[in-house]
Parts: C-alpha cells; structure tokens; sequence
C-alpha cells in the first residue's frame, strides 16, 4: 500500500547552510536476483511520504549514487512514473552498473533513462526493456552520457520516446564514448525540432567516441549518421556476433530465443542449469553439458557446425550417418560454444554448450 521511496539523495543545500550528500557510496551485487513491483507515481492515490524527497531527489530504485558506487548482476522491474524529476529503474543519477536489466516502464517530463537518467560513470553488459517516456530527454540506457562517462556492450529492447532528444542507447552524448552496443526498439520524437537517432540522439563536443553500433533498420524513421542500419535476419544470425565482438567475447548467439533471437550476453547463460534445457522429446539431445572432453549428440541430424562466441567456426561435418555422434571437445578452451545442426528434414537447431 505504499510506493517505494528512493535510496539516497544529493545535491541539495540545508536550510541553514551547507550541502548535504546521502548518496549511495558502496556496491552492491545482485548474484542474479530479481526485484519486481518497483513503484513510484505521484499520480496514484497510494501514498508517497514526499517529505522524505530532498529537492534534487531523482525518482528511481536509487536516487543518487555516488561516482564510485557499483550497482552489478541485477534484474529491476516496475513503474516510474513522476513529474519535475529525473527517472529511471535503477539509477537517478550518477554511478557505474555492470550487467544489470531494467523492464521499467518511465514516464517523466524531465530526464528519463532505462537503467540511469543522468550522467553515469559506467554502463557496461547492460540492457534495458521497458517503454521510456521522457518531454527533455530520453533514453533507452540513460537520457544522457557526459565527459567520463563510457557505455560498452549494451543494448535496448524498450520503445523510446522523447520531445527535444531521444535516442535507443542514449539521448545525448557529450565526450564520452559508446561502443559496441545494439538498438532494436522504436525511437519517436514528437517536435520537429528534436533530436532523435538510434543509437544516439546528439553528440555535442569533439571528444566524443560513437564506434561499432548497430540498429535494426526500422525503429526510426529518420535515422542520423550514428550506428549502421541492418535487417532483423541479420541481427538474429551468428555473424552478427562476430560484428559486436569488435574487441571483446561478451556477446554469444540467443539459440534458445530467451531474446527473441536477439544477441545476448554470454555471462547470462553460467545462470542458468544448462542440463535442464534437455527435453527428451526434441529432436536431438546434446550431452553432456557442461563438457570436458567430449559431447555426444543424439538424434537425427545429418551435419553440424560449432562456433566459438567471436562467431568463429572452429568445428564442422557436413555428413554424419550414425545416430549418436562424439564430438572430441579436449582441446578446446574452457568457455561457451555454439553447435549448429542440420536434422535429415533439413531443420537447422543452435545449441549452447559449456567446456569447462
């Protein structure tokens, strides 16, 4: 019955003087959890003690972190929804995120970001998937990025709507650099006058860096000069991954369409216990998974191909006539594979396994 007040706040100024600063100063590891129901609107009749809200409070999980402060490997979901401030789902302002996701829809007349709505200092293996509605600036990771501030290996499912910026990734960039990051979902912007790009709304300065970006070729109507275009097959194939992993192995193929197809992090998968995956009524069985020195494939299939996570392929037989197949793993480093198969009624099925 009541909605979530904000973690820390800064910024502000004492009555009688002095500033004050009760920011989040320290990190916190989410292992994985999720946290559903966040839930803030000042235009919802359950209560909000506004008194608790210093004038720069930011409306979202945290209000402030400090620029040291870490949130990492956590999942938010909700609902933010207030007027006159800055919004997000996991940060207002401020501070570094490493592997989190936020499916938190915003809607502010202000700034609003995905996961931070002002100036972060780090957002690296980051996603976002909820709508950000935003009458400044809006965002899908944050509404805007300055001089520190680098995002790499991100990206955004959301629709992005704003009046004077909007951008899939970022409304604005000042300085700092984005790399290495995918935008999927529609970005609008209702003033002519406004700003709108796919992966960047405006770059201001001449110290910014906007390098290996992609978007799917119909999210915006309007497209700028930042981010290449591409179609949805070949943001869904395994040459795609190839093209993000530019200088990291980060991104791996969605062959299980947790996705939707869409690329992944490769970290996500460690969550998950991969032998559960196996349904004995699919049309082959991959095992055992994790390896060490071998896996056996059984069912109908007739070829493979296997693929490191740069989208490398290291492995193929383009005929197997035996109904289980070994495939020799030993000599591989230990990490994330994908096998590609081809079955006898020429279906083609992606696999993950692990060589430990």
């Amino acid at each position: 019955d009541n909605q979530w007040l904000p973690i820390g706040s800064g910024g502000g100024v004492y009555a009688g003087g002095g500033v004050y600063d009760k920011s989040m100063k320290g990190v916190l590891n989410g292992d994985g959890h999720k946290i559903t129901g966040l839930y803030i609107d000042n235009n919802s009749p359950i209560s909000n003690d506004k008194s608790i809200w210093y004038p720069y409070t930011s409306a979202a999980l945290f209000s402030q972190l400090d620029k040291d402060a870490i949130i990492k490997n956590l999942y938010v979901e909700g609902f933010v929804n207030v007027d006159n401030k800055n919004c997000a789902g996991i940060a207002g302002w401020s501070g570094n995120l490493i592997r989190c996701i936020a499916n938190v829809d915003v809607e502010t007349n202000e700034f609003g970001g995905g996961l931070v709505a002002q100036r972060p200092e780090h957002v690296e293996e980051c996603a976002n998937y909820g709508d950000i509605k935003a009458d400044k600036y809006s965002g899908g990771i944050t509404s805007f990025s300055f001089s520190s501030c680098t995002i790499m290996n991100c990206y955004n499912m959301g629709n992005i709507y704003g009046k004077e910026y909007a951008g899939g990734i970022t409304s604005g960039n000042a300085k700092g650099s984005i790399k290495n990051c995918y935008n999927v979902g529609n970005v609008y912007c209702s003033e002519e006058s406004g700003q709108t790009g796919a992966i960047v709304g405006k770059c201001e300065g001449s110290g910014y860096m906007v390098d290996n970006n992609y978007y799917l070729n119909t999210c915006i109507e309007e497209p700028n000069e930042y981010g290449e275009a591409l179609d949805i097959n070949v943001m869904r194939s395994p040459e795609f991954i190839s093209m993000l992993n530019k200088d990291t192995n980060v991104w791996i193929y969605d062959s299980e369409n947790t996705n939707n197809g869409f690329p992944i992090f490769a970290g996500i998968v460690t969550f998950l216990d991969i032998n559960s995956l196996k349904n004995e009524n699919e049309e082959f069985i991959l095992f055992p998974n994790p390896a060490t020195d071998y896996i056996n494939i059984k069912g109908d299939v007739c070829s493979y191909e296997i693929f490191d996570t740069n989208g490398k392929c290291i492995s193929k037989m383009k005929k197997i006539d035996i109904e289980q197949k070994q495939i020799d793993v030993s000599q591989y480093n230990p990490g994330i594979y994908l096998i590609r198969c081809l079955t006898n009624d020429k279906n083609v099925i992606t696999k993950v396994f692990v060589v430990k």
